[in-house]
């Protein structure tokens, strides 16, 4: 902390404890410090050994090899092959955790931070592209609710959703949308798999607020995946996704 903050930082305890006085900051002064390699010319020789003793065991976790990806996979809008890959493993997680399944995965796209590079895939790259812990939640939503979260599709230009939506956008509204090639039923409760940050209404998803029941798993997307990945190693398989208009933008 520089000198500027120090000084802010005590003028502002002293606002706070004494209020039935009035104070006037008469001068203030400070100067910039450049954090550089200067600070670490002398090393406490335990810390750095403590750090480094971490460090390494850090590195041999993250470096991990668990699979392989045959293409490189980002993520964007409308659709893209790391928003479908990841929506559709969301479905698989409700369906298998669910006792009726999951009707419908939603992911948000900025929930990636980085894009899924073509070949070997390691525990240190699903962290940094999952790098939030966003918690796998479950929703009980009613279909008048459902479409109201494709309304909001069409208006933010796509985003994440399982394979078995189709839908379509013009001038930002629905044109049409169905969910296992049926039309959406505004009475009908549709078991939602998705995450407690778009649950909690956030990346306009309010109507996701309206859920007539939310169970939140308490496991990370993150660990979903790299769980999902190391069981496709397992069995034999490489990681693919495809774009396969599950969302299609009409100009």
């Amino acid at each position: 902390m520089n000198k500027q903050s120090i000084t802010l930082a005590l003028v502002a305890i002293m606002l706070i404890s004494c209020q039935s006085h009035r104070y006037v900051i008469s001068s203030m002064s400070g100067t910039v410090v450049e954090m550089n390699s200067s600070f670490d010319a002398d090393p406490n020789k335990k810390m750095q050994a403590l750090v480094q003793k971490y460090k390494t065991r850090l590195d041999n976790e993250m470096n991990e090899v668990i699979g392989t990806s045959v293409q490189l996979l980002d993520y964007g809008r409308p659709e893209s092959l790391l928003t479908n890959f990841t929506s559709d493993v969301m479905k698989a997680y409700g369906d298998e955790h669910l006792p009726d399944g999951a009707d419908v995965a939603i992911m948000n796209v900025n929930g990636h931070r980085a894009n899924l590079p073509k070949g070997k895939i390691t525990v240190g790259a699903l962290y940094e592209i999952y790098s939030f812990d966003n918690a796998i939640t479950f929703l009980e939503l009613k279909g008048s609710d459902l479409k109201k979260i494709f309304d909001s599709y069409a208006r933010i230009g796509g985003a994440g959703v399982s394979s078995n939506v189709k839908l379509v956008i013009k001038d930002r509204k629905v044109q049409s949308v169905t969910v296992d090639g049926k039309p959406i039923d505004e009475n009908k409760i549709y078991n939602i798999s998705t995450l407690d940050y778009l649950a909690d209404g956030n990346n306009d998803m309010d109507a996701l607020l309206n859920a007539q029941k939310t169970v939140n798993t308490g496991v990370t997307l993150r660990d979903v995946m790299i769980d999902y990945v190391k069981e496709q190693t397992r069995q034999g398989n490489e990681i693919t996704s495809s774009l396969d208009g599950r969302i299609t933008i009409i100009q």
